[in-house]
């Protein structure tokens, strides 16, 4: 998938008309993402990326980091307050959307590794991510 293609999967997924706010909540969401994973982890995601995404999914990062212990309510608010969403709902909608777009970009086995390392409350929000038909 390309990095046009990701951003149009996300705005059809979510529903956003915006191709910037699509941007915007897509990096907003690969970099609380990406703090909620291990560094070795997070590299492999990067690694099935197309090369802007890569750039995106970096933005930020520091170097020896920790994974952050961050639940859903804390992701959406990292979301919500980086991406300049109005509501906690706006960031849930968006986070299910860059989600569906994330795991339909990599392959199942890696898609299947995210997953393991999510909290019970995220793990519910990847598995409910769905592409738009």
């Amino acid at each position: 998938m390309t990095t046009a293609m990701f951003y149009k999967t996300v705005m059809q997924t979510s529903g956003e008309k915006d191709r910037e706010l699509a941007k915007r909540a897509t990096a907003a969401v690969f970099h609380a993402l990406r703090d909620r994973l291990t560094p070795d982890e997070a590299d492999q995601v990067q690694a099935q990326l197309p090369l802007e995404l890569k750039e995106v999914w970096t933005q930020g990062e520091k170097p020896d980091r920790t994974p952050l212990k961050i639940g859903r309510e804390e992701f959406y608010e990292r979301v919500r307050a980086e991406a300049k969403l109005g509501a906690t709902r706006d960031a849930r909608w968006m986070t299910l959307a860059v989600f569906a777009a994330l795991k339909d970009q990599l392959s199942p086995g890696e898609a299947g590794d995210v997953f393991a390392q999510l909290p019970k409350d995220l793990k519910e929000l990847w598995a409910e991510a769905q592409v738009a038909a």
